[in-house]
């Protein structure tokens, strides 16, 4: 643990009784590049400053924060901004260096409104992630130089352990992906776990950091490619923003963080401008965040990413949703039971809950909430009990889902860079807010867009009534990819995957999602699939150019669009090479007569 500081608190704090309290760190005699620990001071600071508009400014230079002494005897992590329940507080950096030590969730806004983040780059010294190189590998074992000193182990018997600060981990079953050599890129055709049991083989160790991993291996990857070796799934969250609105973060670099890099839930208005959530190249790495890059859950208002580029990250580009409610039991003419759920929304009073039906994922009645309660049972939460302004009368029964009605934002993502150089897919969105995805550049392993609506697995809502995806480049997407083998974990059917759970059964079973507009876009595709779409109504493919490349083989369903369920389709003015491969069409569980084809005939 590093020592503590010396400070002058009446130097570093200019405020008068109604102007926001500016702290100017390094006035304080917190001066950077010490290596000493941070998080004491500034915690005081903000717990000194809760009731009052606070604007914290850092100089250039590092700064390091290590646990709270309390939180690590909990084995619970710390957090180094605890903004919660603040207004109006503003954190500015000049390309200052965070750097985190041990189990640490760097910014938790809580309850806060008008926060306004800047300026800076997180990072830990030892992340929750270690990484190797392939040296040799054979039918009997995998040889893999790993750094002992960015990423420290030892070998107890057979058994290989990573060292951090304030932890010791074997390789858990977590991803562990491949990344190849020169572009560090997710290696074609891999996805999770490639090279087979890892992290259960014995491992001897070599001369110098080479360690030999015996086991037969599924793959064969070069000599060179590098692999990411986790150590933990959802630890914590790098930036927490929870039941909070009008958050943005500008200028921000995220180059490792214990889950997602920046999560969302329960929150208004939420921008992201001119984030980097990457790899720390100049640490060698290949691997960023643990998790998502980011995540919203239940929000409203607007999400919006402007200039968010993304490599290295152990899960999606984004993923915005809401989440169904299962209905456990009817408890009363105007109450039902819900079962618990980690990640459940709820309803504050007043909210719309619309009831699903799951045959057939329609909605069949809304009704407002005016109460909700937390049942607990041998200290254990059991259920949530939902209490109505009028008897439903039958309407909700077991077995239903409800949906919070109010809780779907509405979304913009522009001038994004989603790179194949991390994990999973790109952007996951299902609200039924107005959603614009425009002027982003996709190069992903699994799909570059992915809609669903899921309630038999992770029960993330809902159907789309708005989506608008234009004047975007789609190079060499879905190079990893395939649910014909690896369902549902195939990272996605085609480079835009809609794939709601319902799956159609006749042509006049209704549909799901409605109006989705994929305009003016360019594909430079290596492959056939380009669409794939099940129970979409009002879908649009038009004006979109077809490239073909020739960067990897192709090797999925050759279909280029792929209809399942779907009404009111149309094709028009797309314009494709002579050689690109993707032209097929195929269409399941409806009439040829609602798909119409204007311009040039590109789809046969």
């Amino acid at each position: 643990m590093a020592a503590g500081l010396m400070f002058s608190p009446e130097k570093a704090v200019v405020a008068s009784e109604t102007a926001p309290v500016v702290i100017r760190v390094a006035d304080s005699g917190l001066m950077p590049n010490t290596r000493l620990n941070v998080e004491p001071m500034i915690r005081k600071w903000l717990r000194t400053h809760r009731d009052r508009p606070v604007h914290l400014v850092f100089p250039a230079g590092r700064y390091d924060f290590w646990p709270h002494h309390r939180d690590e005897a909990l084995f619970a992590p710390s957090v180094a901004f605890d903004l919660t329940g603040m207004k109006n507080v503003t954190v500015t950096g000049a390309g200052t260096a965070f750097v985190f030590h041990g189990r640490m969730m760097p910014f938790r806004i809580d309850h806060a409104a008008d926060i306004r983040l800047e300026g800076f780059s997180i990072d830990w010294d030892r992340p929750f992630v270690s990484q190797g190189q392939i040296v040799s590998i054979t039918d009997d074992y995998v040889d893999m130089s790993i750094d002992s000193r960015a990423y420290p182990y030892e070998i107890v018997g057979d058994s290989i352990f990573f060292l951090g600060e304030g932890w010791r981990s074997p390789i858990t079953k977590n991803y562990n992906n491949l990344y190849d050599k020169d572009r560090k890129e997710i290696v074609y055709q891999t996805r999770d776990n490639p090279l087979g049991d890892l992290p259960g083989a014995p491992a001897t160790k070599l001369d110098g950091d080479l360690v030999r991993f015996h086991f037969r291996p599924k793959v064969t990857p070069e000599v060179g490619t590098f692999v990411a070796l986790y150590h933990g799934a959802y630890i914590t969250d790098g930036i927490l923003v929870i039941n909070s609105e009008r958050v943005e973060i500008v200028d921000v670099t995220i180059y490792h963080t214990l889950s997602c890099g920046v999560s969302g839930y329960r929150s208004t208005d939420i921008s992201l401008k001119n984030v980097q959530i990457i790899a720390n190249e100049a640490k060698g790495r290949v691997f960023s965040v643990i998790a998502d890059a980011t995540h919203f859950n239940g929000c409203k208002g607007t999400i919006v990413m402007d200039g968010v580029t993304m490599t290295g990250a152990g899960d999606d580009f984004t993923n915005v949703h809401g989440m169904y409610a299962p209905v456990d039991s009817v408890t009363g003419d105007r109450s039902v039971m819900v079962k618990p759920n980690a990640r459940y929304i709820g309803f504050d009073e007043g909210e719309i809950a619309w009831v699903i039906d799951t045959l057939t994922m329609q909605p069949k009645d809304s009704i407002r909430v005016v109460g909700q309660e937390t049942v607990w049972h041998d200290g254990k939460v059991v259920g949530y009990r939902v209490t109505f302004d009028r008897p439903h009368r039958g309407a909700v029964s077991a077995g239903d889902l409800l949906e919070n009605a109010d809780r779907n934002p509405d979304v913009f993502i522009r001038n994004c860079r989603v790179l194949k150089r991390h994990r999973a897919r790109g952007i996951l969105v299902t609200t039924a807010g107005k959603v614009v995805i425009e002027h982003n550049y996709f190069n992903t392993a699994g799909a570059a867009i992915l809609i669903e609506g899921d309630t038999d697995l992770w029960y993330e809502s809902g159907g789309v009534r708005d989506v608008l995806i234009s004047n975007n480049v789609f190079e060499n997407c879905y190079t990893s990819g395939n649910n014909i083998i690896d369902s549902p974990w195939g990272w996605g059917e085609g480079v835009i995957t809609i794939t709601p759970s319902i799956r159609p059964v006749r042509p006049d079973f209704p549909t799901f999602h409605r109006n989705i507009r994929i305009m003016e876009n360019t594909f430079r595709h290596y492959d056939h699939a380009i669409l794939y779409a099940r129970s979409v109504s009002g879908l649009v493919f038009a004006k979109n150019r077809l490239l073909r490349t020739f960067d990897y083989e192709p090797f999925y369903r050759p279909v280029g669009i792929y209809l399942d369920g779907c009404k009111a389709v149309t094709l028009a003015d797309n314009e494709a090479d002579d050689d690109f491969l993707g032209k097929s069409i195929h269409f399941e569980h409806m009439p040829k007569r609602e798909i119409t084809q204007r311009g040039q005939r590109v789809f046969k």
